[in-house]
């Protein structure tokens, strides 16, 4: 499932016609501005019964919506943007790819990850909740239960929500092996979420994060902070986009930092 492109429009999932528009204009959006897609490794050489969905992923209105509403543009080869592509590389394996064990992105003996101080999830098992499940684990469960949500019906509530959600990096404040970071999570909500029908609104996520990796860029050990409740609590309709990030839009950059950088 996926929302529809536009609230105004049919209502319906992106369809084929749509796609091909959107490929249209992410073409002439890079040669009109020179801008880059973004890079997601290891998308070759995968054996078609290895895909969840029976082929390859198009990221192109994804990528479409990333390059025309993010707001940094980083430099080719800065570390920004090197974080920037593992961290869509591993969102694409772990969505896409059904065996673990070929992800590339990880570190398949020491990958864990935890979201705001909750839950360590090793490897294997983050694969098998997925990763909504994995980021929500620290949500009230009246709010999202985490617990109780198969990886199959946490995809299909943000899917039917979001025809795409891009993800950008902010600003890294530290090198590797530990990388700190905050990034920038956003769509229009033209679809709908338990029951609630979305008016386009432009949802916006802000966070927090460290990402430990080894020699080879794999993830080792990756740790989130932010603020769910607001998030869901806008996709529920109990509040406005006004009412969430103060923090983040007063402060003008991460609210667990006194400088910006």
């Amino acid at each position: 499932m996926q929302g529809p492109l536009d609230v105004a429009g049919s209502g319906k999932p992106l369809n084929r016609e749509e796609l091909e528009a959107v490929k249209v204009k992410l073409a002439a959006l890079v040669e009109e501005t020179g801008a880059k897609e973004p890079i997601r490794m290891f998308m070759d050489d995968v054996e078609d019964s290895n895909w969840r969905f029976g082929g390859k992923p198009d990221y192109s209105l994804t990528n479409y919506k990333f390059l025309s509403q993010r707001t940094r543009q980083h430099p080719e080869g800065s570390l920004e943007v090197t974080v920037e592509n593992l961290v869509k590389t591993w969102e694409m394996e772990r969505s896409h790819k059904l065996d673990p064990k070929t992800h590339q992105s990880v570190d398949q003996e020491k990958f864990r990850i935890s979201a705001n101080g909750g839950k360590v999830f090793e490897n294997i098992e983050a694969n098998e909740v997925g990763n909504y499940n994995v980021l929500l684990n620290s949500c009230p469960a009246n709010l999202y239960n985490a617990a109780e949500t198969t990886w199959e019906q946490s995809h299909d509530k943000f899917h039917e929500a979001f025809a795409a959600f891009p993800w950008e990096v902010l600003d890294v404040y530290s090198p590797p092996p530990k990388v700190a970071f905050t990034w920038r999570h956003w769509g229009e909500f033209t679809g709908s979420y338990d029951g609630n029908e979305g008016k386009g609104e432009y949802v916006e996520m802000f966070g927090f994060a460290t990402a430990t990796v080894n020699d080879k860029l794999q993830l080792c050990d990756v740790e989130v902070f932010y603020n769910p409740e607001e998030f869901i609590n806008v996709l529920r309709g109990a509040k406005t986009i006004s009412e969430v990030n103060a923090a983040w839009k007063t402060g003008g950059g991460c609210p667990f930092s006194s400088a910006k950088a």
